[in-house]
């Protein structure tokens, strides 16, 4: 009797939904890279580099550090890829709840995992820019997933770096206000807008196929008339 116990409790820890789910992920990858980079924007984010941009004056020279603040901003988003993704996007509501824990704790621990690195060497101005552009990876990075797929997570942050690093430098190492990833750590507007880039990824994933149509539908009702006295 315990012989059997013993192997009906280990077929079920096997087959367990939560492990079912954890197992098709590259969480312990994507932590594993997420150190990596900590450890190059520590030791090598100040080593200076020439882009080209949009004035007539020469190139910005930007720190390596707000490069590869985009790649781990992008990376617990791309760890929702799975074989399972496209059931997931009409999933039941127990599958999803599990998609959004696994991403709010491997969103969360790679960020602290990530800022905590950088925080060893780079002085603290330096670390509060780059959380503050890692929400803003973060933001597009989801609103790319949800519209584009997982696997192309990384295309929305991709062009909007482009574009920051071709247009948002302004001259003797000034940057206009919307260049989230280089603008002074107590920057207010640069803040808001990294605030608001996440809000509308958080929008973008609990938009699924089936709440769209019930919101379309909510908003598509016939509101009730206002009874008349008589």
């Amino acid at each position: 009797m315990d012989v059997t116990a013993s192997r009906h409790t280990d077929i079920s820890a096997v087959t367990s939904p939560l492990r079912l789910f954890l197992a098709v992920r590259p969480a312990r990858a994507v932590l594993a890279v997420t150190v990596l980079l900590g450890a190059l924007a520590a030791w090598f984010g100040l080593i200076q580099t020439p882009i080209p941009t949009a004035i007539e004056d020469g190139r910005a020279i930007i720190p390596l550090w707000r490069m590869i603040a985009m790649g781990a901003g992008v990376l617990p988003v791309l760890a929702l890829t799975s074989p399972l993704a496209d059931l997931e996007l009409v999933a039941t509501q127990r599958l999803r709840s599990m998609q959004r824990h696994y991403l709010a704790g491997l969103s969360t621990g790679c960020v602290a995992i990530y800022l905590a690195i950088c925080g060893t060497v780079l002085h603290p101005a330096v670390v509060a820019i780059i959380a503050r552009a890692w929400i803003a990876w973060f933001g597009l990075a989801l609103l790319a997933g949800a519209v584009l797929g997982w696997r192309l997570a990384w295309t929305l942050p991709a062009a909007t770096a482009a574009v920051l690093w071709y247009w948002g430098y302004s001259g003797s190492q000034h940057y206009h206000w919307w260049e989230f990833s280089a603008r002074p750590h107590d920057d207010l507007p640069s803040l808001f807008l990294s605030f608001a880039l996440l809000a509308a990824g958080l929008v973008a994933y609990a938009a699924t196929p089936w709440r769209r149509r019930r919101w379309i539908w909510q908003l598509s009702r016939p509101k009730p008339s206002p009874p008349t006295s008589t």
